[in-house]
């Protein structure tokens, strides 16, 4: 089993631009412990748990809000099944999903560490770990692979309810951001994962809150428990005057269409297409720039 030591509490260097900016250089993170209400959290978890009910993913003799898996039911995002990315477009349905990342809480942390303005990229992630089959647990990587545009960009995680130990979580290797970005493969095969890394990890509470550089290395824990489903979020931030790429403005994993997300909400809702009145410099999508003329 790896060392982990716990996260630095940065609660106290809220407001101090050189504070956050020495730490999140130093150790490629910040953690904030509760620093969101709880309740939006919760309400983002219960509608989740609705949508992996009506998608009978959920033992129906247990309390819904419980998050226990159906006996004998294991699905997962790197097993692109029908199943999963109909669950998974529904979940994209959720307006609060796409709400939460914008809490002025989390905004103004990063607008205090970037000294100016935010944009969030509208692409937002919901992981669901089931228990078990431990081989599909998230690999150490940096998320500059998969988000390009700006390496500016730091990932919030928010664990949606309590996540305990068993649970699992996030774990981060302390201070990687400073490595630079590396061959993607030679990270996630664990060869460029020094003996001496220093991984940072705690048990979450709802309504914590880990942010992280773009070349920070991070990976999932196992989902130890027997029958509990792991939830939480991840969204991306960057300064609004650094270009993004033209795939972070789309849904995420291609899993639905935007018209699809939008097809419940109010029609004048200000979160729909909110990138679009805002001037941004934007790349073409680097996995479309990065293919061969024979490709």
């Amino acid at each position: 089993m790896l060392d982990e030591s716990a996260f630095v509490d940065c609660t106290d260097l809220i407001g101090d631009r050189d504070r956050l900016l020495d730490h999140g250089r130093q150790n490629g993170y910040l953690f904030f412990p509760r620093l969101l209400p709880t309740e939006p959290v919760l309400e983002l978890r219960r509608q989740v748990l609705r949508v992996a009910d009506w998608h009978d993913l959920l033992d129906p003799d247990t309390d819904p809000d419980a998050g226990i898996r159906r006996r004998g039911v294991f699905i997962c995002e790197q097993e692109w099944t029908e199943t999963y990315r109909r669950f998974y477009a529904d979940i994209q349905k959720l307006r609060p999903f796409h709400e939460l990342p914008h809490h002025e809480r989390i905004v103004h942390v990063l607008e205090t560490l970037f000294g100016e303005p935010v944009f969030v990229h509208p692409r937002h992630i919901c992981h669901v770990i089931f228990p078990g089959e431990h081989q599909y647990t998230t690999p150490p990587h940096q998320d500059f692979h998969p988000v390009r545009g700006a390496q500016n960009t730091w990932t919030v995680w928010t664990p949606l309810g309590d996540c305990d130990a068993e649970l699992g979580g996030l774990a981060l290797a302390r201070g990687s951001n400073r490595r630079g970005f590396l061959k993607d493969n030679d990270v996630r095969s664990w060869n460029l994962i020094q003996d001496s890394t220093e991984w940072a990890f705690n048990p979450f509470k709802c309504g914590d809150v880990l942010m992280f550089h773009s070349l920070t290395i991070h990976r999932g824990r196992d989902n130890l428990t027997r029958d509990r489903i792991r939830f939480a979020t991840s969204a991306r931030y960057q300064p609004v005057n650094e270009p993004v790429d033209e795939a972070a403005l789309g849904v995420h994993m291609g899993c639905a269409k935007w018209e699809e997300v939008y097809s419940g909400w109010e029609t004048d809702d200000p979160l729909k297409y909110y990138w679009k009145s805002i001037d941004m410099e934007v790349e073409p999508a680097y996995h479309r720039r990065a293919r061969k003329p024979s490709e």
